[in-house]
């Protein structure tokens, strides 16, 4: 099925309808563990919220608290979900970044087990029920194309590509389409490459998570190649804080966001474990 999307601020937004009641907007986002949907929205349809706070983790410093509930019905296009598990926690913050109310976001919940399809460039989702390549035979990597094998670092769901390269260092980075910026840097990766000084005096700017704005710098790199694929000199983003600090980003060197996978096609098999990224037909 295809299901149309807006593409907002560099984010993939999907209308849902909720309990019969909707559009709503959804952000879909392969680097959230549980699918979430906003406390005012919960409130709103009456959502049976249980008492027991949790703490989240995400962009931003803020204390990310959440309530485990259920949707009744969740259907996004032609797709239906019942008894659909979510977590309902504030989304003010990305709210605001987005000018307009979020209502959710679909996250590892609603990606696992199946096959899923990102043109940016058509504004199309796809889910397949059979995977749209050869199982017994990946496709080819080649300049226009990367296939890998889908793998997470342990406590994480963002997908892992080993085969990175930043300024000729070899950097794993995670496929994020819940980002709205495309490579991002983290500390550890960005003395590795010996970027302080560019990291330092880079254009200031910022990005929003569950847990408010994260403090970024923006600057060039060379060259990022991913598998064959050679993308040349891209734009960067240097995190200085607010950004998943600590344990969270020392497994992995960097992160690629919407930014920069809105220029491919991008197929995660969650069913069968791989990730499939090429550059559009002409």
């Amino acid at each position: 099925m295809e299901i149309p999307f807006a593409f907002l601020h560099n984010q993939i937004l999907l209308e849902a309808e909720v309990n019969g009641t909707g559009p709503f907007n959804f952000v879909l986002d392969s680097g959230t563990f549980s699918s979430t949907v906003s406390l005012r929205l919960a409130r709103q349809l009456r959502l049976p919220l249980e008492s027991r706070r949790t703490l989240g983790v995400g962009a931003g410093k803020g204390r990310i608290l959440s309530r485990r509930t259920v949707l009744d019905k969740l259907n996004v296009g032609d797709l239906t979900i019942l008894d659909f598990p979510v977590v309902a926690l504030d989304l003010a913050a990305p709210s605001k970044q987005f000018g307009r109310p979020l209502d959710g976001v679909l996250g590892y919940g609603f990606l696992s087990g199946r096959i899923v399809q990102i043109d940016y460039f058509h504004r199309r989702v796809r889910i397949f029920r059979q995977s749209p390549f050869p199982l017994d035979a990946p496709p080819e990597n080649t300049k226009r194309r990367l296939s890998f094998p889908m793998q997470f670092l342990e406590g994480s769901v963002l997908p892992v590509l080993e085969d990175c390269y930043v300024n000729g260092f070899r950097l794993p980075v995670t496929i994020d389409t819940g980002s709205s910026l495309g490579l991002i840097l983290f500390p550890q990766a960005i003395q590795r490459l010996g970027l302080e000084k560019l990291a330092r005096e880079g254009l200031s700017t910022s990005a929003s998570g569950y847990g408010g704005a994260a403090r970024l710098t923006k600057g060039w790199v060379k060259s990022l190649v991913l598998g064959n694929m050679d993308l040349g000199a891209v734009e960067v983003a240097y995190v200085r804080s607010g950004y998943g600090e600590g344990e969270q980003t020392e497994r992995r060197g960097g992160n690629l966001g919407n930014a920069l996978l809105q220029e491919f096609v991008v197929t995660l098999d969650y069913r069968n474990h791989r990730v499939v990224i090429e550059v559009p037909a002409e």
